[in-house]
């Protein structure tokens, strides 16, 4: 009897295995952001803007090493490589937490960041 259990068990698990994973595929966290109340996105330089492999702020460019998703929280923490025009290299841990009104916390930052395409006055 449990050998019929098993086989029954089996294909499906097989079927979920096989499915496609798209854990990163325009997750909350990803897109252009700015300062909350900033101006448009256009010439700011508070824009940051989160890909599943960069982190990309003004004159900064940041490499994800890896993204960790916090459980039972509309969270992430992002481990970062970023060099500057002055070619210096740091590694930097970033936590990414969503916001009721769509925004995001950025921290140790601890600046709250809004989508570029909410923001007031942006033609997009």
């Amino acid at each position: 009897m449990l050998l019929g259990v098993n086989f029954k068990i089996y294909p499906i698990a097989m079927l979920l295995l096989a499915a496609p994973q798209t854990a990163f595929a325009q997750e909350w966290w990803q897109g252009a952001f700015a300062s909350e109340g900033s101006s448009p996105c256009d010439n700011n330089d508070s824009i940051v803007t989160f890909t599943d492999k960069s982190a990309d702020m003004w004159e900064v460019a940041c490499s994800v090493q890896k993204v960790q998703k916090l459980k039972g929280l509309d969270a992430i923490i992002l481990d970062i490589t970023c060099s500057d025009d002055e070619q210096s290299v740091s590694k930097k841990r970033t936590l990414l937490l969503k916001l009721d009104d769509n925004k995001l916390l950025r921290y140790p930052e601890n600046q709250v960041l809004q989508r570029c395409s909410e923001l007031e006055g942006n033609p997009r």
